[in-house]
């Protein structure tokens, strides 16, 4: 059975978010003992981990913004949006899952994961903080991807296998595309600047538009800011008198801002 407007189908043979498949997976591995899951990962990927004591796995995690919640809000906030779309926590490891369905990972994203890393350790304490790729079995990890994760990558038809052949993991799987249709990355620019640059222009009188994925309040800007990154990072710029239609362009003036503190 299915609906009309989806021709037939249900949305679970429609939708093409990794949330989706993620959060679809939650429940699977948490319809059995959570250590059968712990186990298969740790054996299928060489993680050494520690079956024995509390696990607990997470979707959606917010974890810089509630852990520095919970501990009364002391110290900086570090990466105040990151999420992590699934987390296994253990008493001495925890394991970060990454996942991608219709497309591959990010260069970007994949230095703020690298970052994950040493960030989680500094905040918890905990000595064995491991990073998992999730992705489809059609996707080639590239040499930014392959740095990242090296060998911890996991295919989603792994998982299908895993869970009795699960149609939807199974779907996840098929949906990879190495192009995605949607992207269409610098479509709005006309030129690509480091942020350097960028800051020089604007004091020059420049009133121009800068491109970052998810705009000012995203991910990817507010580490570049947090870090310093912005100096060397490039970022796409339009110079046309409007602004973009798109979420992911703010002016050169916020840009400045946000740089220099404001």
């Amino acid at each position: 059975m299915g609906f009309v407007y989806l021709k037939g189908n249900r949305w679970s043979q429609v939708t093409r978010d990794e949330r989706f498949f993620c959060q679809h997976l939650m429940e699977l591995v948490n319809s059995e003992p959570i250590e059968n899951f712990v186990q298969y990962l740790s054996d299928k990927l060489q993680l050494g981990l520690t079956v024995g004591g509390e696990w607990e796995l997470g979707f959606e995690v917010c974890f810089y913004r509630d852990y520095w919640q919970f501990f009364g809000r002391e110290g900086k906030l570090y990466s105040p949006k990151r999420t992590f779309d699934l987390c296994l926590f253990g008493e001495s490891s925890i394991v970060v899952i990454e996942a991608k369905a219709a497309g591959g990972f990010d260069p970007d994203q994949n230095e703020v994961f690298k970052r994950d890393l040493v960030e989680i350790k500094r905040l918890t304490g905990v000595p064995d903080v491991q990073l998992i790729g999730l992705c489809s079995s059609q996707y080639e990890p590239d040499a930014s991807a392959q740095s990242t994760f090296g060998s911890k990558v996991i295919r989603w038809s792994d998982l299908s296998a895993r869970f009795g052949n699960d149609e939807i993991l199974s779907r996840a799987d098929e949906i990879y595309e190495e192009s995605e249709p949607f992207s269409k990355r610098g479509r709005h620019s006309d030129i690509k600047l480091a942020g350097s640059e960028l800051i020089k222009a604007f004091a020059g009188g420049a009133e121009w538009w800068v491109g970052r994925g998810g705009g000012l309040g995203g991910d990817r800007f507010i580490e570049d800011v947090q870090t310093e990154r912005w100096k060397s990072q490039i970022y796409e710029v339009c110079t046309k008198k409007h602004c973009p239609s798109s979420p992911n362009y703010f002016s050169l003036a916020e840009f400045a801002e946000a740089v220099n503190g404001g």
